[in-house]
């Protein structure tokens, strides 16, 4: 073989690698890297009592080209809150959504306040993209007791400024005649 044929065979071998890696790179297969599954619905803020459990929805929806088992991924979540439902792994399809019913529980001990932790799409074929949701524990509420209730209706019946002014009149008066 002649230098221009090996020359000839090496830019046709060349152009065929180049074809097979753009065809196999356009076909499937798409990089995980990409954020193909992302959160379309998410909660601002969830209000709890201690010792309560709480429900709210998030949804999914697959950007994708290709169907993914997705399942919901959490961290930072604060000793005192648990999952207890919802964080499943469901069959998603392309181009569709999937909406979450996810239960949180808080214990009787959770202090009072905003209390923050991250949620994720949970994916093979999906980078995490983490989403807060933020969780509003109010403090228990004490009302007045009976005896409370009482005092404050006997405060009312009690002498106001004005007889206590009337009285130091009545005895300013009376000293003042004493002396003359």
């Amino acid at each position: 073989m002649t230098r221009t044929t090996h020359l000839l065979l090496g830019i046709i071998i060349g152009v065929i690698i180049v074809i097979a890696a753009v065809s196999v790179r356009s076909c499937c297969a798409e990089t995980p890297a990409a954020d193909k599954i992302r959160f379309t619905d998410l909660p601002k803020t969830i209000d709890m009592k201690p010792g309560s459990q709480a429900s709210f929805d998030v949804t999914l929806k697959n950007f994708g080209g290709q169907y993914a088992d997705v399942s919901i991924n959490v961290k930072s979540l604060p000793d005192a809150l648990t999952i207890v439902s919802g964080d499943e792994e469901r069959l998603l399809d392309m181009g569709k959504s999937v909406t979450y019913h996810i239960t949180i529980s808080a214990s009787d001990s959770i202090a009072p306040g905003t209390h923050q932790f991250e949620i994720a799409d949970k994916s093979p074929v999906d980078q995490h993209t983490w989403a807060p949701i933020s969780v509003r524990v109010k403090g228990i509420e004490l009302t007045p007791s009976a005896d409370a209730t009482s005092g404050q209706t006997e405060a009312k019946k009690s002498p106001g400024f004005g007889v206590v002014a009337m009285m130091f009149a009545l005895l300013l008066a009376y000293r003042v005649g004493r002396v003359q």
